[in-house]
């Protein structure tokens, strides 16, 4: 092997283990200033409403601060609120009918083992009789022993749940704590925004720092992308489940869309949360109209998002569909739930080094002066 080449090789593994370093060091960082990063990007929404006040009513910055974040916040409770108190009114409702459906459930059960599993049993016991003693004794054994495993599962099972609740109380300090640096960061980056744009624009005379300065517009344009893609797609599922319930005809078609709407920010699970139940509850109670109504209602929206997601979230991030879909996949993969929404991102961060030929410079180090000049002759 040529020196070249040996120099070469050698730049190549600073350059690895040099991505390796940035992003464990990353990983770290992140993990201790996470209710920071979050403050920055509810800054990014705050600070035109803070501009506007500023500009239009000569109002001091604080100020404008202060009632900026009031009014986001006023925004995001009244919409969980509105959701919790939607929640309950159906759940009240369901409680005042659930007498009769247990009574129709019940009835219906009934039918069903009179019909169905009594002759069966009624066959099994007859088989029973007929087996020799050492096989009734085999038999009587395999079913205690499956007893005692179902119990054994039964009470890991309520550990879990009684560990995972145990868990969650002794969380909510914590959980309280954080909700409050959040807010108070989220206050003073929002207060001292133009003094860190004031310090950026004098870094970006430095060499390098134009780079990261076109990363940082490109990331911050793409978090916009994404979260205005979502809303197009919570949008598309609202119409979608209130045209629905129209046609389905039941109450509160408007709520019950809302509802929807809200649930489909939820990964995986999505609007399913609120159909499924609602449809294996309207099955039960005898009304296959509704429950078949919903089903199909679910396959719809689900289709549609699946369809329609890479297009419109790459659309918005920047990105062709088949790249969106591939960082949507690959985040599921790596990051599990939470990679519907940092799979995009970080194809966005990557989009945005390649553009600012933060590659391309990586490419140059690994190359060489020598060699980049001879190919540039």
């Amino acid at each position: 092997m040529s020196t070249t080449r040996l120099w070469q090789l050698l730049r190549f593994v600073l350059v690895v283990i040099g991505l390796c370093l940035v992003t464990w060091l990353l990983n770290i960082l992140f993990e201790y200033t996470y209710p920071f990063v979050f403050a920055l990007l509810l800054s990014l929404i705050t600070v035109p409403f803070v501009n506007f006040f500023e500009r239009k009513t000569n109002m001091p910055r604080a100020l404008g601060t202060l009632i900026s974040l009031v009014i986001v916040l006023s925004i995001v409770l009244g919409i969980i609120t509105i959701v919790i108190i939607q929640l309950i009114h159906y759940a009240t409702v369901a409680a005042e009918r659930l007498p009769d459906q247990i009574e129709t459930f019940t009835a219906f059960i009934q039918r069903v083992f009179n019909e169905k599993i009594a002759p069966l049993i009624n066959d099994a016991y007859e088989s029973y009789q007929q087996l020799n003693p050492g096989q009734t004794t085999s038999l009587d054994g395999g079913i205690t022993e499956l007893g005692a495993q179902l119990a054994a599962a039964i009470g890991v099972l309520s550990r879990g749940v009684a560990s995972i609740l145990q868990s969650m109380l002794g969380a909510l300090p914590l959980v309280l704590l954080l909700v409050v640096v959040i807010v108070l960061a989220w206050f003073f980056i929002t207060k001292d925004w133009p003094a860190y744009v004031q310090s950026l624009n004098r870094l970006n005379k430095r060499k390098g720092f134009k780079e990261f300065e076109d990363v940082m517009i490109n990331l911050k344009s793409a978090l916009f992308g994404y979260v205005r893609a979502q809303f197009t797609l919570i949008s598309i599922t609202f119409g979608i489940v209130l045209v629905g319930m129209f046609i389905l005809r039941v109450e509160n078609p408007l709520s019950i869309a809302l509802l929807a709407g809200f649930f489909d920010l939820l990964p995986y699970l999505g609007v399913g949360t609120l159909l499924i139940p609602w449809a294996a509850y309207a099955a039960v109670s005898g009304d296959w109209f509704v429950a078949i109504g919903l089903i199909v209602l679910y396959v719809i929206v689900i289709v549609q998002r699946n369809l329609a997601e890479p297009k419109i979230v790459g659309s918005h991030i920047g990105l062709n569909p088949l790249a969106a879909l591939i960082s949507i996949f690959v985040g599921l993969k790596l990051f599990g739930v939470f990679g519907f929404i940092v799979g995009p991102v970080l194809a966005v961060l990557l989009k945005a080094l390649y553009n600012a030929k933060v590659f391309h410079y990586m490419w140059r180090f690994i190359v060489g002066p020598t060699a980049t000049t001879a190919k540039e002759r």
